[in-house]
């Protein structure tokens, strides 16, 4: 199971202290979401950040600094999907531009229509949203591994919304590929910025997944 993190919506003291330091503690995948940022801004994010963690990042806006940078691929909305960047740039839509290919969704009826374009989809919000209050889950999980353990030719699901050190098992049981940690971490480190605290709570899901994991496999050896 993946374990990715998404940026906070605004900007935090010490933000790239912290992540700099979960790149060092195993961090695989980070999504660049801030919207509000122009691109001059962004170089300046992305220049804090040293260049071996550039390809663990995926971005949400200016997509065209990932060539430049060297990133790890950009995610798409329902709002901008890749065929529109494909249209406002003039390459050809059928045919990826990125290596890493990312969408949005929130509901699985969706997810066959992007299945041959997407490398995985964010399903949102499984539980209740802990970054933005009263975005509130409306999946049931008993659809959704359903879903999952019965449909084999799709792209990647990674599980967003509400995952906590708690959640990371039934996640894991329903089926989905990975999960992707936000308002978990980053919002009591807005608060309080204890940076350990922070890491602490992202070793202990990566724990988690490691025991989920390593349980996988020897119930499949044996």
């Amino acid at each position: 199971m993946k374990l990715l993190l998404v940026s906070n919506f605004d900007d935090i003291p010490y933000e790239h202290y912290l992540l700099n330091l979960l790149f060092c503690e195993g961090l695989q995948h980070f999504h660049l979401r801030k919207m509000a940022y122009t691109q001059e801004k962004m170089r300046k994010y992305l220049e804090r950040i040293p260049q071996p963690f550039h390809n663990r990042i995926i971005l949400h806006s200016h997509f065209d600094l990932i060539p430049e940078y060297e990133l790890g691929g950009a995610h798409f909305t329902k709002r901008f999907g890749y065929d529109d960047y494909a249209e406002e740039q003039g390459i050809n839509r059928d045919s990826k531009y990125f290596d890493k290919m990312g969408f949005s969704l929130h509901a699985i009826s969706e997810v066959s229509k992007f299945k041959s374009l997407y490398d995985y989809i964010f399903l949102s919000p499984i539980f209740d949203s802990i970054s933005n209050k009263g975005y509130n889950s409306k999946f049931k999980l008993s659809h959704l591994k359903s879903f999952l353990q019965k449909t084999s030719d799709r792209p990647e699901i990674i599980a967003l919304g509400g995952i906590t050190h708690t959640k990371v098992e039934m996640a894991a049981n329903v089926g989905f590929d990975g999960i992707a940690l936000l308002g978990y971490l980053w919002t009591d480190f807005e608060t309080n910025g204890d940076i350990i605290a922070a890491i602490r709570k992202f070793e202990k899901i990566k724990k988690i997944i490691g025991t989920l994991e390593k349980n996988k496999i020897n119930i499949t050896a044996g």
